[in-house]
């Protein structure tokens, strides 16, 4: 795929296939492209080997180790893309961590993706982005402005089931872990598609993901 050098290419790694199909969708703009994604340490490392991006998204935990590991792992293979932490925890945990592996950043997987996309700009750049001071007041996008209001109609029920959507359980673990009918769950990812008027459950949850609805 031929890319523009003004745009920063990034590699998204993380566990969960909702977030590898949706996170793409919304930095997708002039700036940063995402041009690969992976579930693994394994594959990651490889992806990154055959595609040379500038940045890697890298979720805190995957299935075979976990962002500072897969740092490291690029480090020895003489990677150029810097590694920006996606964590599900505060960044302040995670500074230290990211800082050991020799990584570029933290990002909360609980901020609003425009500032994700800030982020990403900031390392691509060549600068490290560890204190939340520098972007915490980022002001969103117009399209992230324009939907605030959509997960604000999410009842709690919703909200419960969209973040289990997100971390990748079907209808029948949802309404096993809610205790629930399947009809039930089917019935509410009905009404929160409609909310927030989204074509499919992955564009349900990069909508919540892209106005920091989702819970970490």
């Amino acid at each position: 795929m031929s890319v523009s050098p003004e745009v920063a290419t990034v590699v998204l790694a993380d566990p969960h296939p909702v977030v590898r199909e949706g996170l793409p969708l919304l930095l997708h703009e002039d700036t940063l492209r995402v041009v690969g994604t992976a579930g693994t340490l394994a594959v990651a490392a490889d992806v990154v080997r055959r595609l040379d991006p500038d940045v890697v998204l890298a979720a805190g935990q995957l299935p075979d180790g976990d962002a500072g590991g897969l740092t490291a792992l690029l480090l020895r293979q003489g990677a150029r893309a810097a590694v920006l932490f996606y964590v599900s925890t505060s960044e302040a945990e995670a500074v230290q961590e990211a800082l050991r592996a020799g990584a570029a950043g933290v990002v909360s997987t609980s901020r609003p993706v425009a500032q994700v996309a800030r982020a990403l700009r900031a390392v691509a750049a060549g600068r490290t982005f560890f204190h939340e001071g520098d972007w915490y007041e980022a002001p969103l996008t117009p399209a992230a402005q324009r939907s605030v209001q959509r997960t604000d109609g999410l009842s709690e029920a919703e909200r419960r089931i969209l973040a289990l959507v997100a971390a990748g359980s079907g209808t029948d673990e949802i309404a096993v872990a809610l205790g629930v009918s399947s009809h039930t769950v089917r019935t509410h990812v009905r009404n929160l598609m409609r909310k927030l008027d989204a074509q499919s459950r992955a564009h349900a949850v990069a909508i919540a993901m892209r106005e920091g609805a989702m819970d970490g």
